[in-house]
């Protein structure tokens, strides 16, 4: 046995790691990196006084009602982790495919944001020299790496390309046919879109910045009304594959979990494994989605009486682990 002067005996500046469940299963998903992890209990009494003495002193004590918490910040903001704090529906997996769109023409409103539909737009820009006529809606092809492109947009010593497929190369020819061609002095991808005044024959191709302006990120585009842009506009782009995984916050009636925590084998002082059986976890406080730090999920969880289990092994166990 460790004497209580053991130095030993004394966690210091604590670390350790913190699983969740589903209550009576073995599958244990980990929290990653976390901010706290706290336990605390509270315990209040009924007493009864004497009606005998002028000092009313207590004669009888009982326990009248018994809580537990846990609580800790979450800085991993996985699906499940996020899903578990919002009380979230089932988690649908979904997918947005490559893809491009050649001349689409949206409802625009001006000096207001509207979704595109797609995240991560973007335009392929080739610079070079024009050699015959490269017209909206050709298909190009490249005489050295044979990646295809439909134009979007063409200008002197410019064309912007959608529906790319392979790589383009500096230095070469990209072709309608023998006689029609650019020589690619270079090509670059832009986090911009094509914006044009019609959808069949575009004579006028409008300035990101000037005419609208582009959240390339999630897809939003917004018209400035100090721009030149008329009632109907064009819109071309590329969007790249990007996985989803969707919820609906605040659908699930409660989120129930076994929760078990370790502290690390190397930390300094006694190891622990505290695992409770049956916890009702909820978001509490704010989720700062704009601020400085790391944006950390506040749980709190209410530690709850698991009657499967034997009678005195219903809430918690705690293990101590000697060497």
């Amino acid at each position: 046995m460790s004497l209580t002067s053991n130095p030993n005996n004394i966690r210091y500046n604590g670390t350790g790691r913190v699983y969740a469940a589903e209550v009576g299963g073995d599958a244990l998903m980990d929290f990653g990196e976390l901010e706290n992890f706290n336990f605390n209990s509270a315990v209040s009494h009924e007493q009864m006084r004497s009606n005998r003495t002028a000092d009313r002193s207590v004669i009888l004590e009982r326990e009248s009602e018994r809580t537990a918490n846990l609580t800790w910040g979450a800085r991993e903001l996985t699906d499940k982790i996020v899903a578990m704090a919002l009380m979230g529906s089932a988690i649908s997996e979904s997918a947005q495919s490559a893809g491009h769109r050649l001349a689409d023409e949206p409802t625009l409103e001006a000096d207001s944001y509207i979704d595109l539909g797609h995240v991560d737009v973007s335009i392929t820009r080739v610079t070079g020299t024009i050699t015959g006529t490269i017209a909206f809606d050709d298909t190009l092809t490249g005489a050295d790496s044979a990646a295809t492109a439909k134009v979007a947009w063409t200008a002197s010593g410019l064309v912007e390309l959608v529906n790319v497929d392979g790589d383009i190369q500096v230095g070469e020819k990209l072709e309608l046919d023998t006689d029609n061609y650019i020589t690619a002095s270079g090509v670059s991808v832009a986090r911009d879109v094509v914006v044009t005044n019609d959808a069949a024959t575009p004579a006028t191709r409008y300035v990101q910045g000037t005419d609208y302006d582009l959240d390339a990120d999630y897809g939003l585009i917004r018209k400035l009304s100090s721009g030149t842009m008329g009632e109907d506009a064009a819109v071309s782009y590329n969007y790249p594959p990007v996985d989803m995984h969707t919820f609906n916050a605040m659908e699930a009636s409660s989120v129930e979990r076994k929760i078990m925590f370790v502290t690390d084998g190397a930390d300094g002082g006694p190891r622990f494994r505290v695992t409770f059986w049956r916890v009702n976890v909820s978001l509490s406080g704010d989720w700062s989605l704009i601020g400085d730090g790391a944006s950390t999920l506040p749980f709190q969880a209410t530690v709850m009486r698991d009657l499967t289990r034997p009678v005195g092994q219903q809430f918690a166990r705690v293990e101590k682990l000697s060497a």
